[in-house]
């Protein structure tokens, strides 16, 4: 029994013995090389990272709204889609109203009541706005629809009101529209991220724009009514608040 204790004894001691001594070994010094792959966001396989930003990276659906334009009565809502990582496509829907801008600096402001004496000699009608845009983003480090980019695209409103002549009974009310349409070419930036619930848009643009348009003169009791048909360049600038979808 004495002898099978020992023989015990000494095969558990020769066993610490040989761990401690792999424990107390010098520094391994044999080079290991390491190979790092960047994974694919999906998870699925592995592949070389070259360069160019992941989908991931940016937002693939958004809409906007332009605060800016309210002044012009446009109310409109733009909704953006990436067709592929360098470009997409923007189009846009609303309604229109008063275009303030255009009252003001153009009309003077004589159809608002508060500006004529309280007289109403006009009413207001909405209209429609519509736009489309096709967006090209050059960065290879970037995927659409984040970054610089420039875009070529069209957009059409239209404003309706009724001007009130009065001819001492009744006031006959005359149809006067106004049709816009602008073609034009655009350069912006936008911070779409899609860890972010919201983002800008800031963006200037260069064009042509053509308008047809029913004009009132009114000269004390003389009222001239007229028929504008004309092209003119345009410029443009604005800012759009996103939100990521």
């Amino acid at each position: 029994m004495k002898n099978v204790l020992l023989l015990l004894v000494m095969l558990f001691s020769a066993g610490i013995l040989e761990g401690q001594t792999v424990l107390k070994s010098g520094a391994d010094t044999t080079k290991k090389k390491i190979h790092v792959t960047v994974m694919n966001p999906n998870g699925k396989s592995n592949i070389p990272y070259q360069g160019k930003a992941m989908h991931t990276d940016s937002v693939t659906d958004a809409a906007k709204i332009n605060f800016l334009n309210f002044a012009r009565g446009d109310f409109e809502l733009y909704y953006e889609r990436r067709l592929s990582d360098g470009f997409s496509v923007e189009a846009a829907g609303g309604v229109t109203y008063v275009d303030y801008m255009y009252e003001f600096f153009n009309n003077g402001a004589q159809f608002f009541s508060w500006a004529n004496g309280g007289k109403k000699n006009a009413k207001f009608y909405s209209g429609f706005a519509s736009g489309i845009q096709l967006r090209w983003f050059p960065s290879r480090y970037e995927t659409a629809i984040t970054g610089y980019y420039f875009s070529a695209g069209a957009t059409y409103r239209t404003y309706k009101m009724d001007y009130f002549v009065y001819n001492g009974l009744i006031g006959i009310p005359h149809h006067l529209n106004r049709t816009l349409t602008n073609f034009n070419i655009q350069f912006g930036h936008q911070d779409a991220d899609p860890y972010e619930r919201t983002f800008w848009e800031w963006y200037v643009s260069v064009g042509i724009g053509h308008a047809i348009e029913d004009t009132v003169d009114i000269h004390q009791n003389d009222v001239t009514f007229y028929h504008n048909n004309w092209w003119r360049p345009v410029v443009g600038a604005g800012i759009k608040l996103g939100f990521t979808i």
